[in-house]
């Protein structure tokens, strides 16, 4: 027989390090296991090895975010005026210039909601 010791949660000569591989990762304070393990940044920053992160001015950060979070409301004007053309003077062969004109607008509002 073996001389590795059956237990009811396994076999009880497994390395930790190959006991953690098998159910999961160790909890925070456990030290038993190898204690909590740190994100590599982290640990890499740790060492000095990675360089620190250079800190942008704060108008280039607001541009930034100014220009990430309108993102999706200048692409839908740009689909709402795409649309508009494409229905306007693709389908209803007009000229596509007059979608731009507040007559044309005021001509079709009247046009919907005459009563």
């Amino acid at each position: 027989m073996d001389s590795k010791k059956e237990t009811a949660a396994g076999l009880e000569s497994i390395a930790p390090a190959e006991r953690g591989g098998l159910i999961g990762p160790a909890p925070a304070g456990d030290k038993a296991r190898g204690g909590a393990k740190r994100p590599e940044r982290e640990a890499a920053s740790a060492k000095g090895d990675a360089k620190p992160r250079k800190k942008r001015h704060p108008a280039v950060r607001a541009l930034r975010w100014t220009l990430l979070k309108s993102i999706v409301p200048v692409l839908c004007v740009l689909a709402i005026i795409g649309g508009m053309y494409l229905g306007y003077a693709v389908l209803g062969k007009r000229p596509g210039e007059e979608i731009f004109r507040i007559g044309t607008w005021k001509h079709m509002y009247d046009l919907i909601f005459a009563g």
